[in-house]
């Protein structure tokens, strides 16, 4: 088990719907907060490192214009269409 929290204040209706949730599921609170923590620490690191993708292919100088995006489309829903 994890070492206690340096300190975590919830919004009274965040607090009341986990309340809720562990209550209906069986399942301690601090189990589903460390679940819902997880999974938006997964998604801010990967929006951050799809950001830092993107500077980095801007500064390399990898990128279309919009032109080139809507006619590459264009080619992938012939090519599909054709399957």
């Amino acid at each position: 088990m994890g070492k206690p929290a340096d300190s975590v204040t919830l919004d009274d209706d965040v607090q009341e719907e986990l309340r809720k949730l562990a209550e209906r599921s069986g399942r301690p609170l601090g189990v589903l907060a460390n679940a819902a923590l997880r999974d938006y620490i997964k998604y801010e690191n990967q929006v951050g490192s799809s950001i830092e993708r993107g500077l980095a292919d801007l500064e390399a100088g990898r990128t279309r214009t919009t032109d080139e995006v809507l006619a590459f489309l264009q080619e992938q829903r012939r090519a599909r269409s054709h399957e």
